[in-house]
């Protein structure tokens, strides 16, 4: 079964360059009855709430009575993804197979083997709920491994939110999580985690349940964090918001100022602004004044640059 949509480019590149293919036709006429349902309409909905497909495109391997054998996700060059359908088609290579294996012989083996087999089929649901139940059971070895590390810190995995149970046991045995991952590594997750978290403070947008994390979460922040300009930053910014100290507030809207941290600060700072849900009309003005003064300086470095480019290639010949 396709599972795609209507806007999804790699499922257009799979229907147009791809399944035409005679090789194509050939493997997959011989070994499926083929469909194909947009996640989106109709009978889609359905479909895609059943079996928790949430990226595109999704293709599912189903037996005769529906129930999903395994899927492959993502678009490919003919040859390969017929070799990903094979291996998928083994029911030993699903995930339920994979579980079932794990549960038999705990060994750090077969955890991984059944972790990455829900990471490749984004079954982000059940990886998140299977880690959470076992993760304080585990070795440190084993909880630090880059499987596990790369899944915890997805965007939907367990470091990414700060009030989770292993967000906080994480904070507290950081000299435990060091033996395994570099400190580095660790901060930058802890630091972005953090700047989400105050991002979505200031813009109105977190959710209630994460509201009691927050003077926790401001004093971890500053205790890790301090100086740091970005963080800085946007911790003045939601003690000011918690002050209802709006004038104060959109007086850090300034672009020079801003643009001295990197991708990261810029994007959490100014979607504190763009993305809030609780602005006036005059401070929706200032919004979009800051982001017309900040297109005029972009465009006046992008011109110089230009200018620069042609002038130097210009000289080269």
């Amino acid at each position: 079964m396709d599972c795609y949509t209507s806007w999804c480019g790699p499922c257009k590149d799979m229907t147009n360059n791809v399944f035409p293919l005679e090789v194509c036709g050939t493997f997959f006429n011989a070994n499926f009855v083929n469909v194909k349902f947009d996640m989106e309409k109709g009978e889609g909905l359905e479909i895609a709430k059943r079996y928790a497909v949430s990226v595109y495109p999704t293709f599912l391997i189903l037996d005769p009575d529906g129930n999903e054998i395994n899927r492959v996700i993502g678009s490919d060059k003919a040859e390969s993804f017929i070799e990903k359908v094979k291996i998928a088609m083994d029911p030993a290579n699903s995930p339920k197979a994979k579980y079932e294996t794990y549960v038999n012989n705990k060994s750090s083996e077969n955890l991984f083997a059944y972790i990455n087999s829900l990471r490749s089929s984004y079954k982000n649901a059940e990886l998140n709920t299977f880690i959470n139940d076992v993760f304080f059971s585990l070795k440190p070895a084993e909880k630090y491994n880059e499987t596990i590390w790369g899944s915890l810190i997805s965007p939907t995995g367990a470091m990414s939110n700060s009030n989770s149970e292993i967000f906080r046991y994480v904070i507290t045995n950081r000299f435990e999580a060091e033996k395994f991952i570099t400190k580095s590594k660790i901060d930058d997750h802890l630091l972005k985690t953090f700047k989400v978290y105050f991002m979505r403070y200031i813009s109105g947008n977190l959710p209630q349940d994460l509201l009691p994390a927050y003077e926790r979460n401001l004093v971890c922040a500053n205790a890790l964090f301090s100086g740091e300009f970005g963080m800085e930053y946007l911790l003045k910014m939601a003690n000011l918001k918690d002050k209802n100290q709006m004038d104060e507030l959109f007086r850090m809207l300034d672009y020079r100022t801003i643009s001295r941290g990197n991708s990261l600060d810029m994007e959490m700072i100014e979607k504190s602004f763009s993305e809030n849900r609780n602005l006036n009309p005059e401070q929706k003005l200032l919004v979009a004044k800051y982001f017309e003064g900040k297109q005029a300086v972009l465009t006046r470095d992008a011109e110089y640059a230009k200018r620069s480019a042609e002038r130097l290639n210009a000289t080269a010949k």
